[in-house]
């Protein structure tokens, strides 16, 4: 608390004290500084008091003191001794319970003034006391409303600043605060409406919501339609309804809101893509070439070859990679639902539905990428729907009346033989075609057989990492059966087949013995192929004789060029063959 901060409240009572007691008057800080005066002392306003003066004294002693005699002994340590020309003082201490505020003091410069301090000194002493009182209370106070004043801003500022909009109503739905979000949101005149009744200004749904019920609500915004998501708190006071809180969300930041957090880990590029074959390097190269367009992509592949993890890299490297990108299984959701999951729809479209109606993975996806998972599995009553959809580019919600635009780039996948499923009547050829612009073929693992060595090394890692094992190793009878299996199950069953392991081993190095039993049938002799390619049988003898060779002749660099003599292939032809098979 600071007596200079206050020194115009200072000097207004000091001023004050000169009128009712015609005596002059020094209101001085803790640090004995004149913050305020009357008469002879007012020039002298911001200089320190002089050293040893009766108000100093009473400031330490936090006590009145009555100087009868100045210049007397009373005022032995006082540096204006023998100058000083007053003739009697009465100094009070300012007190804020125990803690020293400042001092007053009363100053008599003629003989009748000092007359009336002594004849009237025990008055003065309460009157001084209330005033004091009067002066910490007003400090106090300017201080508390300060302290309002800067919360209120504060309050308003923060209010401003918030993505959502603000409208506060009486209980009679009088507007009596909105926020500027509000007012660029959905374009309300902040000045000519606070008084005015809601329902002038929005429709009787949003006024008459349900409490803490979240309705998503379409405005007609500079002739178009927008959505929004509004919920209305009544504001309780003493368990009595005194008005309602309404927020007002943007649908679009909601869902964008939602897609970063469903996304937070799913940062993946076409490096996340492992493998260094031949054959998916093409699939990779031609995924990232067609990545910035808008065309429509159909990813074929056996089950477990990756289709979701090409289509995410697609949509990260496209210019929609700040966008949604919303996936849905066709074959998960069962068909009678499958229609509203895509689409959404609106409060009581049908029995069951939610009371606040529903988003669909459509609106959802606007802007960004839609991912079509399984979409052989799409009924057949549907797919003249989405085929609507993707022509004319808008939508309208199940029970809904308003045509909802979008733009979002469609991927789909599937496993199945689609051309088969048009020549039998089971899809639709108009669909195919919209749907098969740009196909992507992703090869199975059984055709990748120099990416086994690579991804059987990298799961190993990863799941040592997520099991908090370290140290695993392959042995070699375990590559060799690794690339003679045909992976029916692709990269996923090589996963989970290497989670098995690192879940089950008990040493260090991962035997035959140790494989699931499917694998145990494969030996490193064994030189049989299930569903295998002449390509991969060939390859697997070379892979053999070549690691054969290093064996008996070394691995060093005079070792290798006898190795190319005896088979008869240059040295550089040789170096490629050993990367290629990671020897």
């Amino acid at each position: 608390m600071s007596l200079i901060k206050n020194s115009k409240t200072a000097q207004g009572i000091s001023d004050a004290i000169f009128a009712v007691l015609d005596v002059d008057v020094t209101i001085a800080d803790k640090d004995l500084i004149r913050v305020a005066a009357t008469g002879k002392y007012k020039d002298v306003i911001g200089q320190r008091l002089p050293e040893g003066c009766s108000f100093e004294r009473t400031a330490l002693s936090k006590k009145p003191k009555f100087i009868k005699n100045p210049n007397s002994e009373e005022c032995a340590d006082c540096s204006s001794k023998g100058s000083c020309f007053e003739k009697a003082t009465l100094g009070y201490p300012i007190l804020d319970g125990d803690q020293l505020i400042g001092v007053i003091g009363l100053i008599a410069f003629e003989s009748n003034q000092k007359q009336e301090l002594f004849d009237k000194y025990d008055s003065l002493l309460d009157f001084l006391s209330n005033l004091s009182d009067l002066l910490v209370t007003s400090i106090k106070e300017k201080a508390y409303i300060k302290k309002l004043k800067v919360q209120d801003e504060l309050i308003n500022l923060t209010i401003d600043n918030l993505d959502s909009g603000i409208i506060y109503t009486d209980i009679d739905n009088k507007i009596l605060f909105l926020n500027s979000v509000t007012v660029d949101k959905i374009k309300l005149a902040q000045g000519k409406i606070i008084g005015k009744d809601m329902a002038d200004y929005l429709p009787l749904s949003v006024v008459n919501i349900r409490p803490n019920i979240r309705k998503e609500v379409k405005l007609d915004i500079n002739g178009h339609k927008e959505s929004f998501i509004f919920s209305r708190i009544p504001i309780l006071v003493e368990n009595n309804i005194t008005g309602n809180l309404y927020t007002i969300h943007d649908s679009s930041k909601i869902i964008h809101d939602a897609y970063n957090i469903m996304n937070v880990n799913l940062n993946i590029d076409f490096n996340s893509i492992i493998g260094e074959s031949k054959e998916i390097n093409e699939v990779k190269e031609l995924a990232k070439n067609v990545a910035r367009s808008k065309s429509t992509i159909m990813i074929r592949g056996e089950s477990g070859t990756g289709k979701e993890l090409f289509a995410r890299a697609i949509h990260n490297e496209s210019p929609r990679r700040n966008e949604p990108f919303i996936a849905i299984n066709c074959a998960s959701i069962p068909e009678n639902l499958l229609e509203s999951e895509l689409f959404g729809y609106e409060e009581g479209a049908f029995t069951g539905a939610s009371k606040s109606g529903k988003i669909g993975k459509f609106e959802l996806a606007n802007n960004g990428t839609l991912f079509l998972d399984e979409i052989g599995d799409l009924p057949l009553h549907l797919q003249p729907k989405l085929l609507r959809v993707l022509q004319e580019e808008s939508f309208t919600k199940l029970g809904g009346k308003d045509l909802i635009s979008v733009n979002f780039r469609l991927i789909t996948a599937t496993n199945q033989n689609l051309e088969e499923m048009v020549e039998k009547g089971q899809y639709r050829d108009d669909l195919y075609y919209r749907l098969s612009v740009i196909p992507i073929e992703i090869p199975p693992l059984k055709d990748r057989g120099e990416d086994i060595n690579i991804l059987s090394k990298y799961g190993l890692q990863k799941y040592m990492q997520k099991l908090n094992k370290s140290n695993i190793v392959f042995s070699d009878e375990v590559k060799d059966i690794f690339r003679s299996y045909s992976w029916p199950g692709n990269i996923r069953e090589l996963e989970n087949c290497i989670e098995y392991l690192v879940n089950t081993i008990k040493g260090n190095v991962i035997m035959k013995s140790d494989l699931p039993k499917n694998l145990q049938n494969f030996g490193a002799n064994d030189n049989r192929r299930i569903n295998a390619s002449l390509k991969d049988i060939m390859d697997d003898y070379e892979n053999k004789v070549i690691k054969g060779l290093i064996k008996e002749y070394g691995a060093t660099a005079e070792a290798k060029v006898k190795i190319s003599e005896i088979l008869d292939i240059n040295l550089a032809t040789l170096y490629r063959k050993l990367n290629k098979y990671n020897l």
